[in-house]
C-alpha cells in the first residue's frame, strides 16, 4: 500500500483514492517514520482535501473516523515519546477539517463544535514542545496545535465567546513556557490572534485588549524574577508574536507599535 500510495505523490490534481488508501493514511497518521508521516501521509490528506481528490462521502468518512478516534489527545501523560506524532499530525488533520468545512460544509454540527472545543483544549494541555525531533523529523506540537486553533477561529461557527478563550489560551501558552521557542512557534501563534481579529464575530476591542492585558502581564513576570530566563523566554516570545502580527496585519501597528518599541526601550537597544 505505501508504495501505491507513493505514486499518487507524481500525479497530477485531482487525485483519486479508493477506501483502503483512506483507512492506510489515517492509519498511519502517527507514524514515527517521517517520509512516511510527514512526506506521504500529510501530503496526500492535505491535497485531497484541498483538491477534492476525496469523494464527499470519502471527506466525511474521514472525518468521522478521526473525531470518534479522538487521537488529539493520545498518550498524552506528561512524558516525551513518539505519541506526539499522533496527536501533532492529528491536529494538522483537524485544521484540514476546520478549513475546509469553512468554505465547503461538509462536517455535522456535532463534528464542527469537538474539533472547536478541541483546538482550544489540546494547546493548553500539550506538554511535548519539541519542535524538530533528530532522526523522527518535526513533532512541532505548539506550531501544529496552533494551526489547528487559527482554523477554529476562521471558522464562521465559532462564537464570540469561543473566540475570546482562543485569545486566552495564546497568553496561557507563553505563561506556560520554559524554554526559548526554536522553530517559529511564535509565527504560528500569531496567526490564532490574526484569524480572531478577521472573524465578524470576535467582540470589538478584545484585540486591542489582549494586546494590553498580556503585554502587562509579560512585563510584570520580567520584572519580577530579573534573574530568570524562563521569564525572559517568556517576554521575548511575546515581543517576537507582537513583531509578527505588526507586519501581518497593518491595521494592528498602531496598538503594536508602541508595545514593541517599549520592549527595545527597557532591554536598552533604544534610548
Amino acid at each position: 500500500m505505501e508504495n501505491e500510495l507513493k505514486k499518487l505523490l507524481s500525479m497530477p490534481n485531482p487525485l483519486h483514492f479508493t477506501e483502503h488508501q483512506c483507512e492506510w493514511l489515517l492509519d498511519h497518521i502517527g507514524d514515527p517514520n517521517a517520509e512516511i508521516r510527514d512526506n506521504l501521509v500529510y501530503s496526500l490528506l492535505a491535497r485531497g482535501f484541498s483538491t477534492e481528490g476525496f469523494t464527499t462521502s470519502q471527506r466525511k468518512a474521514i472525518a468521522t473516523r478521526t473525531t470518534q478516534r479522538a487521537q488529539l489527545f493520545t498518550g498524552l501523560n506528561g512524558s516525551d515519546n513518539d505519541n506526539v506524532f499522533t496527536r501533532t499530525f492529528t491536529a494538522l488533520l483537524g485544521a484540514i477539517l476546520l478549513e475546509t468545512d469553512s468554505s465547503k460544509p461538509f462536517l455535522t454540527d456535532n463534528q464542527t463544535q469537538t474539533w472547536i472545543d478541541w483546538a482550544l483544549k489540546y494547546l493548553q494541555i500539550e506538554t511535548d514542545w519539541r519542535g524538530y525531533v533528530p532522526v523522527k523529523g518535526w513533532a512541532h506540537g505548539i506550531a501544529h496545535g496552533s494551526d489547528l486553533l487559527a482554523a477554529a477561529a476562521a471558522h464562521p461557527k465559532i462564537t464570540t465567546a469561543q473566540l475570546q478563550q482562543a485569545l486566552d489560551v495564546v497568553a496561557n501558552v507563553l505563561a506556560q513556557q520554559k524554554k526559548p521557542f526554536l522553530d517559529d512557534e511564535e509565527e504560528r501563534l500569531a496567526m490564532i490572534v490574526l484569524r480572531v481579529s478577521q472573524n465578524p464575530n470576535h467582540a470589538t476591542g478584545s484585540i486591542s485588549r489582549f494586546f494590553n492585558e498580556t503585554d502587562i502581564i509579560r512585563w510584570t513576570d520580567y520584572t519580577e524574577h530579573p534573574h530568570n530566563n524562563e521569564a525572559y523566554y517568556r517576554v521575548s516570545s511575546w515581543k517576537r508574536l507582537m513583531m509578527t502580527l505588526y507586519f501581518m496585519a497593518p491595521s494592528m501597528q498602531p496598538t503594536l507599535l508602541p508595545l514593541v518599541t517599549k520592549y527595545f526601550q527597557k532591554m536598552g537597544y533604544l534610548d
